[in-house]
């Protein structure tokens, strides 16, 4: 039997506003391998998942919410230390979701990512709360298309809220991962999948891993270039924390331009560190403390 435990419920009380962008998707595991590279250097096992990669860097500018679901073996305390609205997070009484990234190259540019997903811990639309509605933008990270599709449908249904959606390697060339990537207004694509670059999103942001990335929609397209880290230590989810990035930046009210631009910045101080949860969050809120204070006395107004 699936026992259901909501932490928020159970563990803190939450302020009620609901947060203008709701994240949804996995929170796992994540190992990282690098015998192919460097037999002698130890695997990372570090708290990740694309929920939770995407969520701790867009809290930076604003209060986001989670949808996941966590297991039985998972410490989620530390994610009291971020300004994330968790009401939509569960626990079930299975063990938590395990990602493996297998490094193919040194820099980790070439890599292999593969899940053990249960099907009880796949998000799906009932898990979403219902005051989580009245979101502005819900973010669904890499998960099943099939998933993906179901919340999708969902949402066009009961909101009036924008959607954007990321996939990786196993699910990016199935039929299905195409039409989900044709419902949404915001696409965020690896250079690799060809076949969702000419999807119908309105929005698409094409990720060009070190290089930065490149915006194109119907109205105007431009490149933000990355700058080259020559010591990388952990790449896992910097795709997941620039769409986190750039999404909190543009819900609110930042242009285009200047989301994607500090999105890049920020995905490549976080492949600097081990794992999501050392991302130096006090350092980025100092190099941008005027845009923070700015976005803060926009809520403040509001």
């Amino acid at each position: 039997m699936i026992e259901f435990q909501n932490i928020c419920e159970s563990d803190v009380i939450i302020l009620c506003n609901v947060p203008k962008l709701i994240i949804i998707g996995n929170i796992a595991y994540d190992i990282v391998d690098f015998s192919k590279v460097n037999k002698t250097r130890e695997s990372i096992i570090n708290k990740g998942g694309a929920c939770l990669f995407s969520s701790i860097p867009a809290s930076i500018f604003q209060r986001v919410g989670m949808v996941a679901k966590i297991g039985n073996d998972f410490d989620y305390s530390k994610l009291f230390d971020y300004d994330i609205d968790l009401t939509g997070v569960k626990r079930i009484d299975k063990p938590t979701t395990k990602f493996y990234t297998v490094w193919n190259t040194i820099d980790g540019q070439s890599r292999n990512v593969y899940g053990e997903v249960k099907p009880e811990m796949e998000v799906g639309a009932t898990d979403i709360p219902h005051d989580f509605l009245k979101a502005n933008h819900f973010h669904i990270t890499t998960a099943n298309p099939i998933k993906q599709l179901e919340i999708i449908k969902f949402l066009r249904n009961n909101t009036t809220a924008t959607i954007s959606v990321d996939t990786i390697d196993d699910y990016a060339f199935q039929n299905t991962c195409k039409q989900v990537f044709d419902l949404v207004d915001i696409a965020f694509i690896d250079k690799e999948y060809k076949n969702l670059i000419d999807c119908e999103a309105k929005v698409k942001i094409i990720k060009n891993g070190k290089e930065g990335c490149t915006y194109l929609s119907k109205n105007a397209q431009f490149s933000i270039f990355a700058n080259v880290v020559t010591d990388v230590v952990d790449k896992t989810g910097a795709g997941d924390c620039l769409n986190g990035v750039f999404l909190s930046l543009l819900t609110n009210g930042v242009n285009e331009k200047e989301a994607l631009k500090i999105a890049v910045d920020i995905a490549t101080e976080s492949i600097k560190k081990q794992g999501i949860m050392n991302l130096e969050i006090k350092k980025i809120k100092r190099k941008y403390q005027n845009l923070a204070f700015s976005l803060e006395n926009d809520v403040n107004n509001q």
